[in-house]
């Protein structure tokens, strides 16, 4: 693993892995006084030390990962944090800003729209089946216990459906036979020019 790291340690030198400039995007204003809104800022509570979030974010989304030959995202995640050294209190990442941060620097050096847009489709079907397997509370009022049992059903839905596009795409990406280390050395992996090319947001 350490050769892997070193190999992409230049990603090191951007904000988004930076101590000082993720607590400068996300700090949050805590109000000690309410009337004279008197307070302090405070590191974001979701933050950890990011050195360990930089090895996580690498060993999840770089291609050429030494643990990219787990296709099921959460066992990945699961084996990256473990790898990494993520602490326990930080766990699960799947909606940390700062390991979103860091993953979309990674898509934009790597500058392939069809692995972000296959990466990004799973990390949407991971927040879609939170919803899922959340269980409906029965001491809601009737009107929201439907709402509720509404979203699980359209959250399904839309999991489905985005299972039917990642299989799709990862037939394409397999018939392509793309080798990945002759593909990041043709792309603009270690250029990074390209945004990013959707995010779903899910509100549970």
């Amino acid at each position: 693993m350490k050769d892997f790291l070193k190999k992409y340690d230049y990603l090191l030198q951007y904000s988004e892995f930076m101590a000082e400039a993720i607590v400068e995007k996300w700090k949050i204003w805590h109000v000690d006084d309410d009337t004279s809104g008197e307070g302090h800022w405070e590191d974001p509570p979701w933050m950890f030390t990011p050195a360990i979030a930089a090895r996580y974010a690498m060993l999840v989304y770089i291609p050429d990962s030494p643990i990219s030959n787990i296709k099921d995202l959460s066992e990945l995640k699961d084996r990256a944090a473990e790898m990494a050294g993520v602490p326990k209190q930080a766990l699960p990442l799947t909606r940390n800003l700062m390991i979103g941060d860091m993953a979309t620097r990674i898509f934009r050096e790597f500058n392939d729209f069809d692995y972000e847009l296959l990466m990004s489709a799973k990390e949407a079907v991971e927040i879609l089946m939170e919803v899922v397997r959340k269980p409906v509370d029965t001491r809601l009022q009737d009107d929201k216990e439907r709402n509720a049992i509404k979203a699980k059903r359209e959250c399904y839905d839309d999991s489905k459906y985005l299972l039917t596009e990642i299989r799709k795409l990862m037939s394409q990406l397999k018939e392509e036979a793309v080798d990945v280390e002759e593909h990041i050395k043709e792309t603009a992996f270690k250029k990074g020019k390209m945004e990013i090319l959707a995010e779903k947001a899910v509100k549970s």
